[in-house]
Formats: structure tokens, sequence, C-alpha cells
């Protein structure tokens, strides 16, 4: 900066002065313009730094960086080193700042909804917020190739039997480094290593724990401005579904709420004309969709929202093929003549077959202000058609050799089937109930249909009860399922329970309490030590045995109080429309009920 000084006659004070005030605006004018510089030059390095964590959103920037800096060129390693110690993502990276990145995965959170593609991330009180923030630490993992190994193996043995989203095929290939990886694998391989640990027994240090911990830190830097890849759908859902585990529905609901959003975005869900794709590509993209669509399924009906698939006409992708994992490879031109036997990928068939069939069911029973027996039977008769035009998914082979993933995926279909029949149900028997609750005298009916509805919901309660009470006792239950499997025993013993409240002196509260001791029998064969949820839904079973020993004592001492079984007006909720969620079931812990011991039947879906 030139500054020029004009001579003028003054005192020696005055020149003085004049100096001082120049001196100090030059100083001034010199500490803005450096300011600005130094703000300039952050403001470049944030914008630097958000585009590596782009460019390198499973954590390898800080590693990339120094080798830059010291002129290193990073050479490829090896999946593990025997004894060493897993790449780790810093838990010292700040999770993003940048609104693009979340907000338009989920804008404009409704606490109301509770949506997984509403969630309120940049709020510190969402129940997502975890997600965003991720562990508050990621603990050391440290393991061989040999137990890394291990838990691949146990994972394609067990987990993707049952769920098949993944090619086992070309997820070994980028393990071992012989195929160039997606962008996300680090993510997925953290979460198969999850998996895969959370079903070694023993278990290990928590390892599970670790591996999931690490997945969630690298999904904090992916960046979901960008469309994402199948890998990171796959991802998503296997997050989700190991997050349900965790007993976390919350978590659970937000990744495959995310995961349907991005596949979408792909294309999942439309018939692939890309020329360039072979037959493998286009079997592995219907894999995928099917997966998504049977994830978001079983969750929006699990814990009563709304569906976020798209309406059954606008999907024009085909079903999975029915073959064998290892008949169709890369270089096949065309599909492999399906099989009529059963495959790893028939669960997967029938599933979305019926979860088609059942969302039709679910959308139109949203859409419905009261459910009448007549929409019940029309409901009943939609189901037994679809048994009765399904193919071979249906069918069961012989026990004694069906491999035993056959036999899982058969159990929690019967069970799938029968607790959609209950959920349906469920209005009529509750309207019931309120009626009972609150007549002051005898009670005369004069609807044969809804007498008709609570038989057949009660005989179907029996046998669920039966079914399931001999799965636990014999041990015929997977522990991928078994939180589904008393998920449906819920629902079931919730049948004969209502029918206790509401009429203790009916000729059928004794079969009533005979139903609920004989599942009572069977829970205590059950010893849970790894599934967080299935531990949570057992404590949740015992305490509803606990009302129904309330109810029996009551009946037992022939209801001296005739008002201890009375609902007042004000207690009385009205059934909302999200007919599969339990909001309802708050008519069981009335007055009467509310000791020490009660049950809140709020705490099974707020969890």
């Amino acid at each position: 900066m030139c500054i020029q000084i004009k001579s003028r006659p003054d005192t020696s004070d005055t020149r003085l002065k004049s100096f001082a005030l120049l001196s100090n605006r030059i100083e001034t004018e010199s500490l803005n313009f450096t300011f600005r510089h130094l703000t300039a030059v952050e403001n470049r390095l944030q914008l630097l730094e958000s585009t590596l964590r782009r460019l390198f959103p499973t954590g390898e920037m800080d590693a990339i960086t120094r080798a830059l800096l010291t002129d290193e060129v990073p050479t490829d390693q090896p999946p593990c080193t025997s004894g060493g110690s897993i790449n780790q993502v810093s838990v010292d990276d700040p999770p993003p700042s940048d609104p693009v990145i979340w907000d338009d995965v989920f804008p404009n959170h409704s606490s109301e909804t509770d949506l997984p593609t509403d969630a309120g991330l940049h709020d510190q009180t969402s129940p997502f917020n975890s997600l965003l923030t991720g562990p508050t630490s990621t603990p050391e993992l440290v393991e061989t190739c040999d137990e890394e190994n291990e838990f691949l193996d146990n994972y394609f043995l067990h987990y993707h039997t049952l769920y098949p989203i993944l090619h086992e095929g070309t997820f070994r290939l980028e393990y071992k480094g012989q195929i160039k990886a997606s962008l996300h694998w680090q993510i997925l391989k953290s979460i198969v290593l999850a998996i895969g640990a959370w079903l070694t027994v023993p278990t290990r240090d928590d390892l599970d724990k670790k591996y999931f911990a690490k997945a969630q830190n690298m999904v904090q830097k992916v960046s979901f401005a960008e469309k994402g890849d199948i890998t990171l759908v796959q991802s998503l859902v296997l997050l989700g579904e190991f997050s349900k585990k965790q007993a976390s529905p919350q978590e659970s609901g937000h990744y495959i709420g995310t995961a349907v959003r991005m596949a979408v975005f792909l294309h999942l869900h439309i018939k692939s004309t890309c020329p360039n794709s072979n037959e493998l590509d286009k079997e592995i993209r219907r894999r995928v969709w099917w997966s998504v669509y049977c994830a978001e399924s079983c969750s929006a009906k699990i814990y009563g929202r709304p569906l976020l698939l798209p309406e059954d006409m606008l999907i024009t992708v085909e079903p999975v093929s029915n073959i064998h994992e290892n008949t169709l490879q890369p270089s096949a031109t065309a599909l492999p003549v399906q099989t009529d036997h059963p495959t790893v990928y028939t669960g997967l068939i029938q599933q979305s077959s019926y979860h088609r069939m059942a969302n039709k069911i679910y959308r139109r029973l949203l859409s419905t202000p009261s459910i009448t027996p007549q929409n019940v039977h029309e409901v009943d008769q939609m189901i037994d058609a679809w048994h009765n035009g399904s193919s071979l998914c249906t069918q069961m082979m012989n026990p004694l050799s069906a491999p035993e993933w056959h036999l899982t995926a058969h159990r929690r279909q019967i069970l799938c089937d029968r607790s959609l029949r209950q959920l349906i149900h469920r209005p009529l028997l509750l309207k019931w109930l309120k009626n009972m609750s609150m007549n002051t005298g005898p009670l005369t009916e004069k609807h044969s249909n809804e007498i008709r509805c609570r038989a057949n919901g009660l005989n179907m309660a029996r046998t669920t009860i039966g079914i399931i009470s001999e799965f636990i006792v014999n041990g015929d239950y997977s522990p991928l399922t078994l939180s589904f499997t008393l998920y449906a025993f819920f629902h079931a013993l919730i049948v004969p329970l209502i029918h206790l409240k509401a009429d203790p002196s009916s000729p059928e509260s004794i079969s009533c309490i005979q139903d609920i001791k004989k599942a009572e029998l069977a829970l205590n064969h059950l010893s849970i030590e790894r599934d967080d949820l299935s531990q949570y839904f057992i404590a949740v079973l015992r305490r509803l045995f606990l009302v129904a020993s309330q109810i029996n004592n009551e009946r037992s001492d022939q209801m001296i109080s005739s008002d201890s079984k009375r609902i007042n007006p004000h207690d009385v909720q009205s059934v909302p429309h999200g007919i599969f969620g339990n909001e309802c079931l708050a008519l069981l812990d009335n007055e009467a009920l509310k000791s020490g011991t009660g049950l809140n039947f709020s705490e099974w879906v707020n969890s």
C-alpha cells in the first residue's frame, strides 16, 4: 500500500499526532487484510476437507493426505494382517455439518409421524441423532484373519441363507482384493463382519458391537446428496436389521427408510433395460430390491406406520429367480432354468410375493375408518387366494432331508401369515372389549357376524400359541427369527387375554387360561443372551402373564367388585387407523391393573 504524505506547516506536536494516527490506520488495515486472508484460507480448507470426505467416505482421508504430503504412494493392503489392527475411522473427525449431506435424505422431520424419510438429524433431540453422530467412541478392533474368515463363513452359512441380499461370490472376490470394490464397500464389510461375529458362539469381546460401531462411523461420512449405489443400499438394510437386534427400532427404521429412498432413486424397482448390464448384475438388482421391499414391509407393519414403498403399479422389476447360487456366473448371457426345488432364494421369493398382497391389505385398511366383519371376511379371502395361487414356494420339503434354512424360512412364513390374520381381526375384538367394559348390565349381542369373527380369531390364536410353544420347547427356532417369533407370540396371547378380561365368566375363559399357561411354560425353555430385542420381548411377555394372572384372580374371586373390569368412558381411546400398531392395547392397562407389576403396552411400540 502506497500512502503519500504532504508536508504542511504545523507544530511538532501536530506532526507527531498525525504520524501516530497514520501508523494506527496502516496497522488496522494490515490486520483487516490478514484476517480476511486467513478467513479465505479457512474457507478453502473447509471446502477441501468436505471434498476429501466425500471422495473418501470410508475414513482413509487422513492416511491419503499424509501419503501425499510425504510423496508416498499408497499401496494396496491385504484384507487383514494376522494380529494386526483394523483400520479405524477417527472418532475425532467431526460429523458432517453441511446440511446438504443429510437434509436431502431426511427433510422436514415430523415428530408425529416419525417416518424414516423425515428425520430431524440436525436436532440434537432427534431420536435418530445417533445415526448422525454415531457411537461416542470407536472401540479398538484387533483380530486375526482367521477370525474374520470365521465371521464371514458364519454370515454366509446362517444369515445369507435366510436374507440373501448379497452375492457371495462377488463379495468374497472383493474381500480378497481380486476385483475392484465399490466406494462404500468398507461399510458393507464391517456390518457383514458384525453379523457374522454376532452369530459366533461364544461371542468374543463384543466384536459384533465394535464392527457395528465402525460401520456406523463410516456411514456418518457418506454424502447422501449423491444417489449412492447398490453396495450402500445393501449396507443400510443390514445396518437396519442389526439395529433391530440391538432393540433400537427407531434407528432401524431410519436406516431401512434411507435404503428405500436410495433404492427407488437408483430405479431398482423398475425393470432394467441397460444394455451394458449382464444377467448377474440384473439378478443382483432384483435381489437387492426385493430384500429392501421385505425389510420395509415388515418394519412398517410391526411398528404401525405408513409404508414408504412405491405403489404396486409402479413396481415393474421381475421377481427373484429361483436358482442355485453357483449357477449364474458373470459371463452368463442368459438366466439358468429355474428349479422346482428350494434354494436360498425361495424364502425371499415367497416373502416378497406375500408382502405385495399384504401391503395392498395394509393400505386398504389404513384408509378405512372402522373395520367391519365384512372387511375381515374380504381380507381373509384375499389371503386364501394368495395361498391357492402360490407356486412351489409354499411347498414343504421332507423335514428329515430339508436343510435347516429351508425349515426356518417355512416357519417364518407360517407365523407371518398368522400374525397378519390376527392383526386384522383385532379391531373388532377391541371394540367388543370396550362395549363389555362400559356396559352396566347384561349385554345382548345381535351381530352374529361379529361373534363368528371373534370365535375364528380365538381359534386361530389358540393354534398359533400351540405352534409357537412347540417350536420353543423342541428348540425349533433360529436366533435370526426368534424376535419375530416372540412378536407373533405376543399378538396371539393378546387374544385370549382380551376374551378373559371382557367376559371372565364365559365358558371360553377356562381354555383361555390354559392357553396362557401353556405359553408361560414354553417360555421357560428359552435362554437368550445375545439378542437384545428378544430379551426385551421376553420381558414384555412375562409382564403380560402377570396381567393374565391378575385377571384370573379376579375371576376366581367371582368378581366381587363388578367395577373392577369396567372402563370409564374417559379411559377409552379410539382405535387408530394404524391397526397394526399397539396403542389401543392400553385398554388392558386400566385402573384395575395399575399396580407395581402392571403392564404399560406403550413400551412395546415406543421403546
